[in-house]
């Protein structure tokens, strides 16, 4: 058990304060991801030479980055990007190379499963702060811009903004879509759909249904959704498992689930505990609902960005 929770701990901290050679600057969609991971994993290990620098479930040397879950924190063009880095590399790949390795380093998932827990901590009431919620240096504090792009949305895809507030996401994600998608926002408080759809009026967007769900159900239609978009509201929900186990219905063989939360772990993010969440109580709660965890926004500043899919 000892070693169990050690190895736990150091993952969790490699996680939360990795500092990677990795660019964030842009994230992009590409249009398909070439490349033979089999291949890619032979020049990593043999004339890349990747091993004499990075390590991979403690193979290799530790001068770069541990690399073991990098597939969960990068998406295929910053992994791109990172290869033909020659400031950081000392290799020079060809096309085809680069196109290997990107497959291979997609495929670096190792992280532990979460372990099963009792909820411990105490749930939110629901927030009304319009104001905290509509800051405007908001955007600029927690890269709100960069966190939409990061989810490489595809134009008339079908998404949930479930507990959309005043639509500071909603609007986003409208826009994402575009006019042949759609976006459901969903709150509890109808006061908060009625600023939610002011929001949205106001940045011109027609493409957005609104709906008021309730404690245990956010009325979504089954099997229909692209992707479930919940920030800073899962912590508020009252019946969690409820709620959780309703999206997961609602979502698209394929659909993703994404889970913002300002962190515990970080004395800067601008809330109460009671409004914050660990790493480790988002995946505790949401996994053993049917949910494995895909991919990690690690360059939010104050928030964890988690992004599940239906297992």
């Amino acid at each position: 058990m000892k070693t169990r929770n050690a190895r736990q701990s150091a993952v969790r901290t490699a996680v939360i304060g990795l500092v990677s050679l990795f660019s964030t600057a842009a994230w992009t969609r590409p249009a398909g991801v070439p490349g033979d991971p089999a291949a890619g994993k032979a020049l990593f290990e043999g004339a890349g030479a990747c091993l004499t620098c990075h390590t991979i479930e403690n193979r290799g040397r530790r001068i770069g980055p541990d690399l073991s879950w990098i597939g969960m924190l990068r998406q295929p063009e910053s992994l791109r990007r990172s290869v033909i880095d020659s400031h950081n590399h000392r290799s020079t790949f060809s096309a085809a190379e680069i196109d290997h390795l990107v497959a291979y380093l997609r495929t670096l998932r190792s992280i532990p499963p979460s372990e099963p827990s009792d909820r411990t901590r105490t749930i939110a009431t629901v927030s009304e702060n319009v104001e905290f919620l509509s800051r405007s240096e908001r955007a600029a504090e927690e890269r709100s811009d960069d966190l939409v792009e990061a989810l490489a949305i595809p134009e008339g895809a079908t998404v949930a903004d479930l507990g959309a507030g005043t639509g500071y996401f909603t609007w986003r994600l409208a826009e994402r879509v575009g006019p042949k998608g759609k976006v459901i926002a969903v709150d509890i408080q109808q006061q908060m759909l009625n600023v939610a759809a002011e929001t949205v009026k106001q940045h011109r967007l027609v493409n957005v249904d609104y709906v008021r769900g309730s404690d245990t159900d956010p009325k979504l239609p089954q099997r229909s959704l692209d992707m479930v978009f919940i920030a800073h509201s899962y912590h508020e929900f009252a019946q969690p498992e409820a709620m959780m186990d309703a999206v997961r219905r609602s979502l698209k063989p394929g659909g993703r689930l994404v889970i913002v939360e300002y962190a515990k772990e970080k004395k800067s993010a601008p809330a109460s505990s009671l409004h914050k969440m660990s790493f480790d109580e988002i995946r505790s709660e949401i996994e053993p609902i049917g949910f494995d965890l895909d991919q990690i926004l690690d360059f939010l500043p104050t928030q964890h960005g988690l992004i599940f899919t239906v297992r």
